[in-house]
């Protein structure tokens, strides 16, 4: 059937919806196609809005985030601190003196503080620092097709290099894509689908499998999702969408 839409979507068949998907869908493509102040906006073409990602690959440290970059330097300047401020507080508070001997404040210093330093890191940039609600600006550690929504017209050209390409993973073959041709890629922020697969068809491990999961979205509260439905609708430019 030939369609006129200007938007192309392709999901897969182990996903559920968030209520109210549609309509934060659309108000995304929306700030993408019209603007929207304050967003960061695409400064190329753009190939996909994705609207699943699992936290665990979508926003990773970078060598750019001086913390983590230099992992060690931040681990010593949190000891140092950390046995500066005990032993400052064992000198001036009398209380706290019985129970903070020197094996304690030693304990606490090297042990406790680097191990909870890189706890802090392991839990992940994404539940430290959230992006803002709205298309986000993914081009790096995208993962997975459960969920993508495509401009019709960068579709005809995605297709011309699955051709060309002839074998390969569907995913790693448009993040090749982009990369040669310099299109942004954007996720949708908070995402709208949730991945409920088990068994991987391309061979995966069955852990594996399992850890594409959208762990925040088991958070979300059905008020709350029905409030932002409500609100979005209003705010659909629906005209000029569906003019594209």
């Amino acid at each position: 059937m030939n369609t006129t839409a200007p938007f192309i979507s392709v999901f897969e068949d182990d996903i559920v919806f968030a209520e109210g998907w549609m309509t934060r869908t659309l108000l995304a493509l929306a700030s993408l196609s019209f603007g929207n102040p304050g967003k960061v906006l695409a400064q190329h073409s753009w190939l996909y809005l994705r609207l699943f990602y699992t936290e665990t690959s979508a926003t990773l440290w970078k060598d750019t985030d001086f913390w983590y970059a230099n992992i060690w330097f931040t681990i010593l300047l949190a000891v140092l601190f950390g046995f500066f401020l005990l032993l400052q507080l064992r000198r001036y508070w009398a209380p706290s003196r019985p129970h903070l001997d020197n094996s304690t404040v030693a304990v606490l210093s090297f042990v406790t503080i680097p191990a909870f330093v890189i706890l802090i890191f392991m839990v992940g940039k994404y539940n430290l620092f959230p992006p803002a609600h709205g298309p986000f600006l993914m081009n790096e550690n995208g993962c997975c097709t459960q969920a993508m929504v495509f401009p019709r017209q960068e579709v005809p050209g995605l297709i011309n290099y699955f051709h060309e390409r002839h074998d390969g993973q569907s995913d790693a073959l448009m993040e090749e894509y982009c990369d040669r041709n310099k299109k942004d890629r954007f996720a949708l922020v908070p995402y709208v689908v949730q991945h409920v697969g088990l068994v991987s068809s391309r061979d995966n491990t069955f852990v594996n499998s399992q850890s594409t999961w959208a762990f925040w979205f088991e958070t979300f509260d059905s008020s709350e999702l029905r409030m932002w439905h409500t609100e979005n609708v209003r705010k659909i430019p629906w005209v000029r969408l569906k003019d594209g």
